[in-house]
């Protein structure tokens, strides 16, 4: 068999992502970007203490067991698929093409939909800023299109410029909080017991510690990113596990020791400090002020930067998974182009952006642009959507190594299956019909996202059912096993006689040239 050819570095090759660009920090900024933690703790901490009281730290760290089951997931599959794709990609080789294409369908509007609500989010939290520091009123919306600009620049000029600024905002957001929980623990007296780690110290027991967990997993969405960098890494089968291992640890870590700070620090085992705890608009802010307060308007700042890099991880993630559809022609064709000069999916990046402009202040006019208004309720929708794909991804994992000779008992078929227990609950909690309004929309719009998908899929499946046997073929050169290749290389051809679109897209195939 002769040696791959490759497009790799020509500037005109269409469909590949250029390779070895980022490395492992690189990666690791991604996915901790993109699950926010500075965010998270600020928002969620407060939502998930309502219900598991001072057992606040074990929720989050039940949050953190459950997580790191699907974490092995994405580590496993990474090592044996690295692909722009992710769970897209995942699936496909898994669970079929069928199950693939709805991977994609709903991981696309689970990471595009985040998008919009934490463009409201920024300004929301810029306009406080300006009017409680400068006394002046800007709308928020004009901050919100600032951000959303320079974040359309970044992603079109340079992955690698991206990633880093995520990295820069991490580090200062991260250090700042780490210093408040530090001082809070240290003098926390009485406040400070390992009570915390128990069922009992929840005023409802295991269901308030459960829905607590709810809160703690929704924190660690976007843990995955990293693996939508499996083409523009440097040793994909290698960097993106240990990055994803990486994030998952290091944000885990953080959090367990935030929440247990916020915990010692307010004293959450007294009932009256809880009383005043719920009350509280910003605890983080009011803890601050109480033991650090030189530090009030860092941990402002660090806020607004938090939400900040998120955005912009969530944006680059949301357009590589757009880019690998379009590549496969489930989107339309000219997602799956590169900019012939920066390599970035620029057509995927304009739709995007459009995406989240438009939708962003639709949503954020209507229900307001903070905490409870868009970013809550479109932060629902995609967290039901990728919760769902976090499942699929379990059970193609069991079925991916089930006949294989690779195939370990703990990591390929007991990890994932408790990883499919672990998420039901949050699932159900987050989807279900009876919250309040706008939430009880939410499982309305993904069973709508879902009758579209399904819609789409049965046209494909009569009118070009090549393209649903290809999905998912595109994987980092030569990372398929010889037998995969060939069958690829085979259905590709196969599909190319009946499609010439498709003899198009085996002529610029890296794997499927080969002879």
């Amino acid at each position: 068999m002769a040696p791959a050819t490759t497009t790799l570095d020509a500037p005109s090759a269409p469909h590949r992502l250029k390779g070895g660009i980022l490395t492992i920090p690189n990666a690791v900024a991604l996915s901790a970007a993109a699950m926010a933690p500075v965010l998270a703790i600020v928002l969620n901490a407060p939502a998930a203490a309502g219900a598991a009281g001072a057992a606040l730290p074990l929720s989050f760290l039940i949050a953190f067991i459950a997580c790191a089951l699907v974490g092995n997931t994405v580590v496993q599959f990474a090592r044996k698929l690295p692909s722009a794709g992710s769970f897209y990609t995942f699936n496909s080789k898994g669970l079929g093409p069928a199950a693939g294409f709805f991977t994609g369908w709903l991981f696309w509007i689970g990471y595009a939909i985040l998008a919009p609500g934490l463009m409201t989010a920024f300004g929301a939290f810029v306009h406080d800023y300006v009017l409680s520091t400068f006394h002046s009123d800007v709308p928020w919306w004009l901050f919100s299109l600032g951000a959303m600009a320079i974040v359309f620049g970044l992603s079109v000029r340079s992955i690698k410029a991206s990633v880093n600024i995520d990295l820069a905002l991490l580090v200062i957001e991260v250090v700042v909080f780490l210093i408040l929980g530090v001082v809070a623990i240290s003098t926390a007296g009485s406040g400070n017991t390992p009570a915390v780690f128990l069922v009992s110290s929840s005023p409802t027991g295991f269901s308030g510690v459960g829905l607590g967990v709810v809160f703690g997993i929704l924190s660690f969405i976007g843990f995955d990113a990293a693996a939508t960098l499996g083409e523009e890494t440097r040793n994909p089968k290698r960097s993106i596990p240990l990055a994803v291992i990486g994030a998952l640890s290091a944000v885990g870590i953080f959090y367990v020791l935030l929440m247990y700070a916020l915990t010692a620090g307010y004293r959450l085992n007294d009932p009256a400090q809880m009383a005043a705890f719920l009350k509280d608009a910003n605890p983080f802010v009011t803890l601050a002020q109480n033991v650090t307060p030189w530090l009030v308007q860092p941990i402002e700042l660090a806020a607004i930067a938090g939400i900040f890099s998120c955005f912009l991880a969530i944006h680059n993630t949301t357009v590589r998974v757009m880019f690998s559809m379009g590549r496969d022609q489930i989107l339309p064709k000219s997602l799956g182009r590169l900019h012939a000069k920066w390599y970035s999916p620029l057509r995927a990046i304009i739709v995007q952006t459009i995406f989240t402009i438009a939708v962003g202040l639709g949503v954020g006019l209507w229900i307001g642009p903070g905490a409870t208004g868009a970013y809550g309720f479109t932060g629902t929708i995609g967290t039901v959507a990728i919760v769902i794909v976090y499942i699929m991804a379990n059970i193609a994992l069991i079925r991916y190594f089930w006949r294989s000779k690779e195939r370990k008992i703990l990591t390929h078929v007991i990890i994932p299956a408790l990883g499919v227990l672990a998420l039901a609950y949050p699932l159900y909690v987050v989807g279900n019909f009876s919250q309040s309004y706008p939430y009880n929309l939410v499982p309305i719009v993904v069973l709508a996202w879902i009758a579209i998908g399904v819609g789409l899929y049965l046209y494909y499946r009569a009118k070009s059912p090549e393209k649903i046997a290809a999905l998912g073929a595109f994987v980092t050169e030569d990372d398929l096993p010889e037998d995969e290749q060939n069958a690829a290389l085979l259905t590709a051809r196969a599909a190319s006689v009946q499609h010439p679109t498709i003899a198009e897209e085996v002529a610029e195939h890296p794997v499927l040239t080969k002879e």
